[in-house]
């Protein structure tokens, strides 16, 4: 089925969203006690099933709509805004396969060391796989 969809259309890119999603890839190989337990309460709570289950399309049309953006090297507006002192912050999960661990690293180099944090038995939703480092790296970095 998914070989013979146009690569550029909102099925496709839908089809492969819930793909992804039916297929766990967007959970941690080694979920630490406090993810399962965020997402145990995604499953249970009822206001957020209430939401969950209005959900629509809208989300990944948007992605579909603009996916063109994720191409595009934005290395040199990141140099320049740091040349301006801007301060800027990023957090990612080592297994999210959105970025390589090149990427990642590179990008390091250009914001620097104590603004990036690379979290192990992390995937896309850095909040919630390692909610304490999230929570804990934004504490450090408002100060």
């Amino acid at each position: 089925m998914l070989e013979n969809m146009d690569t550029n259309s909102l099925q496709y890119s839908s089809y492969c969203f819930a793909h992804a999603m039916q297929n766990g890839f967007y959970t941690p190989t080694q979920p630490s006690e406090s993810a399962k337990s965020i997402h145990a309460t995604f499953r249970t709570d009822t206001l957020l099933t209430k939401y969950a289950s209005q959900m629509s399309y809208q989300g990944t049309k948007g992605f579909w709509e603009n996916e063109s953006y994720t191409s595009i090297d934005l290395t040199q507006n990141l140099k320049d805004l740091k040349a301006k002192g801007v301060n800027i912050y990023a957090l990612f999960g080592k297994e999210d396969g959105l970025y390589s661990e090149e990427q990642v690293m590179n990008l390091q180099k250009i914001i620097g060391k104590d603004t990036l944090r690379y979290l192990d038995n992390c995937f896309h939703s850095v909040f919630i796989d390692q909610q304490e480092e999230f929570i804990k790296s934004l504490e450090m970095w408002v100060k």
